[in-house]
């Protein structure tokens, strides 16, 4: 009876071990991305109800282990799913993605972190045409890569708005040397894309001052040129931890909200109506860009930097509006923890000459 005993029990084990392990995750991580490039993670699960809920994380893993920013993902029916992640700004090095549940959760061993590195190679570019340039009806691009060849580069450019200006084509270079004139129609911010034989990606931005082209528009009656309003600009220090908080008193009629660029920015608004909308649109080369109808009323905005290892200064631009104020105070509006920071009277300075003569006509007594 011990020994039918004993064997009912390891049965027993084993069975609830096979229970434990049915369910099972796997993801597929790209070797090696490049910095700016989307990240892009896809997987699957076994044995797993549909709606199981899970976040897949970023980590950089050179050096101290850090998180970066993770997502959550719902399980389907099929067993699939995927997300993407911006690698904008980040440096040279190791990086992972993992699985992460609440408590212990169900996936057991088979929620194995996936290594895989992000080259960054942005000292290598050297950018020798001016980044701001006078509008003559051309944009020059013109710089070199560090110990390139005569292999070419593929050029594309487009304007802020993403409208593509110079369709993606090769152009030769001469020990990593190149140049080409662009032909361009307006002034404006354009974004230049440069790609080498490694499909390596460095983004630029030109400036182009003059050369404004006004947009007309006609109807059946009248023809009139179209105005943008008062545009004003407020800017604030942003991270993921203490984001910039900002109001916009607007005039009515189509407003427009633009961030500055050089970091992926995430930009939350509260409208009129009290409805809160995010805009997470652009990476690091362009600004993150709204248009809305107002009536006139108070807007609310939130801005925060995408990846938590990213903070700077933040420019807001609003078109079409009475005012723009960077405003602390706003984080209650979006039910964050209001901002406190206290400052230290400073010591008048004629205080400083009367205590020294305080001084010497006590000691002279």
């Amino acid at each position: 009876m011990k020994r039918i005993g004993f064997l009912m029990l390891c049965l027993l084990c084993l069975f609830l071990a096979g229970q434990a392990s049915a369910a099972q995750v796997y993801l597929t991580v790209p070797s090696s991305v490049n910095v700016g490039q989307p990240l892009d993670v896809t997987g699957t699960t076994n044995g797993v109800s549909p709606g199981y809920a899970f976040d897949v994380v970023f980590y950089h893993a050179s050096g101290s282990k850090s998180e970066l920013t993770r997502q959550q993902v719902v399980s389907q029916k099929d067993g699939t799913f995927s997300v993407t992640f911006s690698t904008d700004g980040l440096k040279s090095g190791q990086y992972s993605i993992e699985v992460q549940e609440e408590g212990s959760g169900i996936f057991g061993s088979t929620k194995k972190p996936v290594i895989f590195d992000i080259v960054n190679r942005t000292a290598d570019l050297t950018v020798s045409s001016p980044l701001t340039q006078s509008y003559d009806g051309t944009l020059r691009v013109a710089g070199s890569i560090k110990n390139y060849g005569n292999e070419g580069v593929q050029l594309e450019v487009k304007t802020a708005d993403g409208d593509v200006v110079f369709s993606p084509q090769y152009i030769a270079t001469s020990a990593g040397v190149f140049s080409r004139t662009v032909p361009i129609s307006s002034g404006g911010m354009y974004v230049v894309e440069i790609m080498d034989n490694t499909s390596y990606v460095w983004t630029v931005e030109y400036t182009v001052t003059g050369g404004l082209v006004p947009t007309v528009i006609t109807t059946s009656s009248t023809t009139t040129s179209s105005s943008e309003g008062p545009t004003y600009s407020a800017s604030a220090v942003a991270s993921r931890a203490a984001p910039a908080y900002f109001t916009v008193k607007t005039l009515g009629g189509p407003v427009t909200i633009t961030t500055s660029s050089g970091i992926d920015w995430v930009l939350d608004y509260i409208d009129e109506n009290g409805v809160r909308t995010t805009v997470n649109n652009q990476g690091t080369s362009a600004p993150e860009r709204v248009t809305f109808q107002a009536r006139g009323g108070t807007v609310y905005v939130k801005v925060a930097p995408q990846l938590y290892t990213t903070s700077g200064s933040v420019v807001l631009t609003a078109s079409n509006v009475a005012s723009v104020a960077a405003d602390a105070s706003v984080a209650a509006k979006f039910g964050d923890q209001v901002p406190t920071t206290t400052q230290e009277s400073p010591v008048p300075f004629w205080t400083v000459p009367v205590a020294l003569g305080v001084f010497f006509l006590l000691r002279r007594r």
